[in-house]
């Protein structure tokens, strides 16, 4: 997957955040030098988070992956001692949804799957 790939999908998981009620951080961008100029590129919160969000008095971070990523994103936040949500996106009979893997140090518990409608892929609201 490429890097601007992965940001869309960091974008999308953003704008359902904030449909849920989220007040959401991020994506990170740190600078770095390319060919004699310096460009922004997406850096991870804490290493291991690509978002930050308030919600009922907490804030919980995310990762954005897919399915095929999913051991090696929740290993990172494990690893960390850090707690997390991972959204993982899938393409399923031609509708897109991300399956959300509530993290601990110590347990994964899956949670819901929540499907995209074609706003937010086409950057609009939310529709389904």
């Amino acid at each position: 997957m490429s890097r601007e790939k992965g940001l869309q999908f960091v974008r999308e998981v953003k704008k359902l955040l904030q449909s849920m009620g989220h007040e959401v951080e991020g994506p990170g961008y740190a600078t770095k030098w390319f060919g004699g100029k310096v460009n922004a590129v997406h850096q991870d919160f804490f290493g291991v988070y690509d978002l930050f969000s308030y919600f009922g008095g907490r804030y919980i971070g995310h990762q954005v992956s897919t399915l095929a990523n999913k051991s090696k994103k929740i290993k990172a936040i494990q690893e960390c001692g850090h707690t997390g949500w991972v959204w993982c996106r899938f393409d399923h009979s031609r509708r897109v949804g991300y399956r959300i893997f509530f993290t601990s140090p110590t347990e994964v518990t899956e949670g819901e799957v929540i499907w995209l409608g074609q706003g937010i892929r086409k950057g609009g609201n939310i529709d389904g």
